[in-house]
């Protein structure tokens, strides 16, 4: 037990001094609550039961066990819109979002591990997530976030994931997520959830994405769902869509409608993703996303 502890404990310690270096190379703000890649907003949030490359560390921690490489990915966000009612009165929003993460999935490992940070205005958040596929194709996850306000207390709010993925045969595939489990801080829009996502590979021309979601705290808007599809072409360019209902919109931070348009490029080394993401309920906006990711 204590040798796990001491390679936990450097695997993470490494990933973070690397994020840090990595962090001086940007100096943005940002507006949103869990971060969404392109790939994530293009499928309108979905993709959580084979999240690609460093979106298991948010989505579904588990499934870095089986993202076997070596990921850098940065991810640029613009938003614009309406009106959103704050405590203090109404305000525009508009800005930009700025995330970087790293992510160690090789399979020669004792554990997978990746970390990623993301810069608000209002607050910044590190996400750190493990996992270990104990059984071939099943694996299990536990991912931790440190939220920092930028309300000048310099408080820190500490929450976790936990996720189990299971590829059951070559065209399906699923997860189950609990994230934020104390929600420790649900009056910043971290509440509690549950979600199943599902991943359905029809003969590699089309997939589809499923992932119905419930916070048991929201009362009368306690289910959701994200459903998504991807069109692969030529094994290196892939065409995305996706729709969302009572789910997170990272640009408002809050939930509400909306769909996602994008695509992506796959080079043997890189990976360069756009997603188009507009809201309809409760305020109408939209976002460009822009994310490129340097893998081995």
């Amino acid at each position: 037990m204590d040798n796990y502890w001491i390679l936990f404990r450097n695997r993470v310690k490494n990933l973070v001094i690397l994020e840090l270096i990595a962090l001086s190379l940007i100096s943005y703000s940002a507006v949103g609550s869990d971060f969404h890649s392109p790939r994530t907003d293009a499928l309108g949030g979905a993709g959580h039961a084979a999240p690609l490359l460093s979106d298991a560390i948010y989505l579904n921690p588990s499934f870095g066990s089986f993202n076997q490489v070596h990921s850098l990915s940065f991810n640029y966000l613009t938003y614009s819109g309406g009106t959103i009612q704050r405590p203090e009165g109404p305000i525009d929003y508009y800005g930009h979002n700025a995330n970087i993460s790293i992510l160690d999935g090789t399979a020669e490992q004792l554990f997978q591990a990746g970390v990623g940070y993301t810069r608000r205005d209002d607050l910044n958040i590190l996400h750190v997530g493990t996992s270990k596929s104990f059984v071939q194709n099943y694996g299990v996850g536990l991912g931790a976030k440190f939220i920092f306000p930028n309300d000048g207390t310099g408080n820190r709010i500490t929450d976790a994931t936990f996720s189990a993925s299971g590829i059951f045969n070559d065209w399906i595939q699923s997860s189950l997520i609990i994230d934020n489990l104390w929600e420790a801080a649900p009056n910043l829009g971290f509440y509690r959830e549950v979600i199943l996502g599902t991943k359905i590979n029809v003969m590699k021309i089309v997939l589809f994405y499923l992932d119905p979601h419930w916070s048991p705290t929201l009362g009368d808007s306690t289910f959701g769902y994200e459903a998504g599809v991807e069109f692969p072409f030529m094994s290196d360019l892939f065409l995305r869509a996706g729709t969302f209902k009572n789910s997170t919109i990272p640009y408002q931070a809050q939930r509400g409608d909306g769909y996602g348009l994008g695509f992506g490029w796959l080079a043997p080394k890189l990976s360069l993703d756009y997603a188009y993401s507009r809201a309809f309920i409760p305020i109408a906006g939209y976002s460009h996303n822009l994310g490129a990711t340097i893998f081995f």
